[in-house]
């Protein structure tokens, strides 16, 4: 009877400790994360989730609430359930250790048995042989078997010690009140929430449309679990320098200041406006949003459940997006047939970690750059192998000036063969350049058989063909550089 009533105090006692934290909402930026948590009007204190200064705290509302006598307390609290799991994982992994003991100790009994001369018959020796035989390789099996378990026992024991060691909290001591239905949330910074943002993008070429999944693996490891949380993910910086750099005078007559750009976070929304308020008395599935303040964009994941110790899997957005597919060939480089698709998003997304997919099929991973909100975005999505490229150099001279000439002239030209091997008509782009001249004395002169699509002041010339199933098309690329002779 007395240990039921130790049992049943432990769990009154680690209740009342985690009771009166109520998670709102958690705002994540790439660098920082603050807790959302509601405060109770009728109390006076509150457990904080981690260690918490007291300048790094901020209370939430919509004016209609007052919050005076504020103090932060750190402290650690002892879950007494968690101290009697660690008693009982600790209790195995003594019971276990001691069998592993006793099997190997009668494993060197049987290792140690010997026959005396005269004393056994060979039948009785070939018994016990076949006996401790068997009986060896069954305690051998045992003792492995024992091992895996107690293996496994180690690294609950180890996860539950990490989990009370790091189950550090602070208490905020307030008086607060609000008039009508008012709430007032209390937020503050966290460095036990970890997260892995990543974009999945698959790419439909028969539908030709681009599927694009905004994914986080979010671990928190505070002790409690987070319920029916939102979760507002910034795809910037937080920082508190919103103002641009002091204006300084360049005079010409001393040494000019260096200045440095930084670039400027919005924290508006962090700020100015308080949370959403939201009921938990009627639970509603997970669904996220897209939400856009003056200056920036975030995406927004409703109804979270946040176990703690355990990576947790958010989806912030799931849109799709219609395409272009092109083929493209890098002819200055690896000239290599790539597949290419362009599109134009209505959503902002910022630099990120990609898994690509092609029609379901993984094809690799790659940090993609930012995503405009309404302008053309082009992807690549590796080699298309159904387009075969070959480059010749046909021609490599550089001739040097005699008599007269005071000038050197190098020509360089390649030969194209692009073969279309799919069984569908292709448009392909081929994407070469040429030397750009910086100098009215430099001439550089394009030699082509083929008119080209465009031509870029960067020297980026593109030539669009079409080819049908097994048909090919022979490009010849090149350009000669006239330039003064300098003795």
């Amino acid at each position: 009877m007395k240990k039921i009533n130790i049992v049943v105090s432990s769990i009154v006692l680690s209740t009342v400790a985690y009771a009166n934290i109520n998670i709102q909402s958690l705002d994540i930026y790439k660098n920082k994360t603050f807790v959302n948590q509601e405060l109770n009007t009728t109390q006076n204190s509150v457990d904080l989730i981690g260690k918490v200064r007291f300048e790094d705290i901020r209370f939430l509302n919509n004016g209609n609430c007052k919050v005076s006598n504020v103090s932060v307390v750190s402290e650690n609290y002892s879950s007494d359930s968690l101290s009697s799991q660690i008693a009982e994982y600790q209790q195995k992994v003594a019971f276990k250790s001691n069998e592993i003991t006793s099997v190997k100790n009668s494993l060197e009994h049987l290792n140690s048995i010997r026959f005396e001369k005269g004393a056994v018959n060979l039948k009785n020796i070939k018994e016990v042989s076949t006996y401790t035989k068997n009986e060896i390789e069954a305690n051998y099996n045992l003792i492995y078997k024992l091992q895996l378990e107690l293996k496994k026992y180690d690294q609950e024991l180890a996860k539950l010690k990490n989990k009370k060691n790091t189950s550090v909290y602070s208490k905020l001591n307030y008086d607060a009140s609000c008039s009508s239905n008012s709430k007032i949330l209390v937020s503050y910074p966290s460095y036990n929430i970890s997260k892995n943002s990543f974009y999945e993008i698959d790419v439909n070429s028969k539908e030709k449309n681009l599927e694009i999944k905004n994914k986080s693996f979010i671990t928190q490891s505070s002790g409690f679990d987070f319920e029916n949380i939102d979760i507002n993910m910034y795809t910037y910086n937080y920082s508190n320098a919103v103002n641009p750099q002091i204006f300084r005078a360049n005079y010409l007559d001393i040494k000019p200041v260096l200045l440095r750009k930084n670039v400027q976070a919005d924290v508006a929304m962090m700020e100015m406006a308080a949370p959403m308020m939201k009921s938990k008395s009627v639970r509603a599935m997970p669904s996220f949003s897209y939400n856009e303040t003056t200056t920036k964009a975030f995406f927004k994941a409703s109804h979270i459940d946040l176990k703690s110790g355990i990576k947790n899997a958010v989806t912030f957005s799931n849109d799709k997006f219609k395409i272009k597919n092109k083929i493209e060939i890098d002819g200055y480089s690896s000239s290599n047939a790539f597949y290419k698709v362009d599109f134009k998003s209505d959503k902002l997304y910022s630099t990120q970690n990609t898994k690509l997919y092609l029609d379901g099929t993984y094809i690799g991973q790659s940090y993609i750059r930012e995503i405009k909100k309404d302008k053309e975005t082009s992807l690549y999505l590796g080699i298309n192998s159904f387009i075969d490229v070959k480059k010749d150099l046909i021609k490599d001279m550089k001739e040097k000036p005699f008599f007269s000439q005071s000038k050197i002239k190098t020509e360089k030209s390649w030969k194209y063969v692009i073969t279309n091997n799919s069984n569908e008509e292709k448009t392909i782009t081929l994407i070469e350049r040429i030397p750009v001249s910086k100098h009215e004395d430099i001439k550089v002169s394009l030699i082509s058989n083929t008119n080209y699509t465009k031509k870029e002041d960067n020297g980026k010339i593109s030539y669009d063909i079409t080819l049908k199933p097994s048909e090919e098309k022979t490009i010849d690329f090149g350009y000669i550089v006239e330039k003064p002779y300098k003795k």
